[in-house]
């Protein structure tokens, strides 16, 4: 009995693992691999990023995007990145929505899907700060999803 107990739950465990490796998406870029993380208790999508010359990875807060595989449009943003990472500092900090640092290295993003269902490619634009968008970023996925 105690051993069917632990292999059920051994299961259950391996299929939820399992379920949330599908769910995790991929993106290459120009600037390396972009990852859809995770999810906030809020109902952000979280995507991580590479920053040049770093071990670190900027983070990406993207609201109405978690849960969302099949209505995929436009979504607004922010994204934040350790402070010194070598993009500029604003004149004041946000608060890291999940870690609650402040940062000054942060600003606002837009992310346009090219097609409304999982996979799909995208265009990323970006701001610093409250400045106007002024890079951009494309995003393939790499693998099925």
């Amino acid at each position: 009995m105690k051993t069917s107990v632990v292999a059920v739950l051994a299961s259950l465990f391996l299929s939820a693992g399992a379920a949330d490796a599908q769910q995790r998406e991929v993106w290459q870029t120009e600037i390396g691999t972009v990852v859809y993380d995770h999810e906030t208790a809020r109902g952000e999508a979280v995507l991580t990023f590479p920053i040049a010359n770093s071990e670190q990875r900027g983070v990406a807060f993207i609201p109405q995007l978690a849960g969302n595989r099949t209505n995929r449009g436009v979504f607004y943003g922010l994204w934040v990145e350790p402070d010194g990472s070598g993009a500029p500092a604003c004149d004041f900090a946000i608060t890291d929505p999940e870690t609650n640092t402040p940062r000054q290295t942060w600003g606002r993003i837009q992310m346009t899907f090219v097609d409304p269902v999982v996979p799909s490619s995208w265009v990323l634009r970006r701001g610093y700060c409250f400045d106007d968008y002024s890079e951009f970023l494309i995003g393939r996925p790499v693998g099925s999803q």
